[in-house]
């Protein structure tokens, strides 16, 4: 491909790095590198391609905190710049949340907080005044997001010993019919699988007393943000996706899952779930380990609570395939992520607790 819109991605991705890129408007091996490179820096699946997630993150990256007044509003401003600020407003012991480059309310209520204690104007909006505050006090040495960190390590001993009938969960199969998805050697999409096993794991928890809403119908298809929009106002403690893996050699098999991380910031209780489903699917025969990584889709990135994305194996290998379309084996892959679901409520921290 060629035209000013590879162009403006080579401007980007120059800007952010990629010193030996040329700027001449065609999408080369080089450019092609620099995308995959960039994704994998951003979270991303690295398949040099520039889709509408990877168009966000580069458009984001571009900004640096002090480049634009940061405010709420009702479409939520996301940047690098946002992500600056959360990190700072961490150090400091106001908490900002998730430092996922979302100024949302979590993050608003923070600004309000330390320009409260700075003697600013409380209007939660970062201007240079507010910004000149948090230059001054920038502690450089403390790691970045400790406070959230311990915050979330304390919510997560609340949850000790309690069972399953008092937790909301979201069950999100992943892809819709009309974006179904990758799809396997014989035609079955990953809409139709994760739609079967999504389905009975929510049925498999509600039948144990807990709480399960699945986020979409069999026939509707809402993108990653409605999703996660959909979990926020459930207001659900978890949300467990599930979607299958894809690869272009068909020998790439195995299971593995995802929670929310950057190169700085990682939500540890979504770590910890990930760590536990994972352990169950290849205990119940789910093999390869191809264990558990971080992630930034926008089912992690935009949910305010805990939330994995599980992969039980690639619909693109024949034999996976076989196994993920066949009843009593999905029946396998629920048994093991309700067992998971429950090891994590049980006992979330790996830590002795006291």
């Amino acid at each position: 491909m060629s035209g000013r819109e590879v162009a403006d991605v080579q401007q980007r991705l120059t800007r952010l790095g990629a010193a030996d890129l040329t700027v001449d408007g065609a999408f080369d091996v080089r450019t092609e590198q620099a995308v995959r490179q960039f994704q994998r820096v951003r979270g991303l699946p690295a398949d040099g391609v520039v889709n509408a997630e990877t168009w966000r993150a580069l458009v984001e990256a571009g900004y640096a905190l002090g480049d634009r007044l940061l405010v709420r509003t009702r479409t939520m401003l996301r940047g690098d710049d946002v992500v600056q600020l959360q990190q700072r407003l961490n150090q400091f012991g106001f908490d900002a949340g998730n430092e996922d480059g979302i100024f949302g309310d979590a993050t608003q209520a923070a600004v309000e907080e330390f320009q409260r204690n700075a003697g600013l104007a409380v209007d939660g909006r970062v201007g240079p005044e507010t910004i000149d505050q948090l230059n001054r006090l920038r502690r450089a040495h403390q790691s970045a997001g400790a406070g959230v960190r311990a915050r979330k390590r304390e919510r997560m001993r609340l949850w000790v010993g309690q069972s399953l009938t008092s937790r909301r969960l979201l069950i999100d199969p992943a892809h819709g019919p009309d974006t179904p998805g990758p799809r396997g050697p014989s035609g079955v999409t990953d809409a139709e699988v994760s739609w079967s096993i999504a389905s009975q794991l929510a049925a498999r928890l509600n039948a144990v007393g807990a709480s399960a809403f699945l986020s979409r119908g069999p026939r509707t298809s809402p993108p990653g943000t409605e999703r996660a929009r959909l979990a926020n106002e459930l207001g659900v403690d978890a949300v467990i996706s599930v979607s299958t893996n894809e690869l272009a050699n068909p020998r790439a098999r195995g299971a593995a899952t995802y929670y929310f991380g950057t190169q700085q910031f990682v939500s540890e209780s979504a770590r910890r779930l990930a760590e536990l489903l994972q352990d169950e699917l290849v205990a119940h025969h789910w093999v390869p380990d191809c264990r558990v990584h971080p992630m930034t889709w926008a089912i992690l990135r935009e949910t305010r609570m805990t939330a994995v994305v599980v992969e039980p194996g690639f619909i693109t290998s024949p034999s996976d395939e076989a196994r993920l379309t066949d009843p009593a084996s999905q029946a396998v892959i629920a048994e093991a992520l309700l067992t998971g679901i429950s090891r994590f409520f049980v006992a979330p921290l790996a830590v002795p607790v006291g």
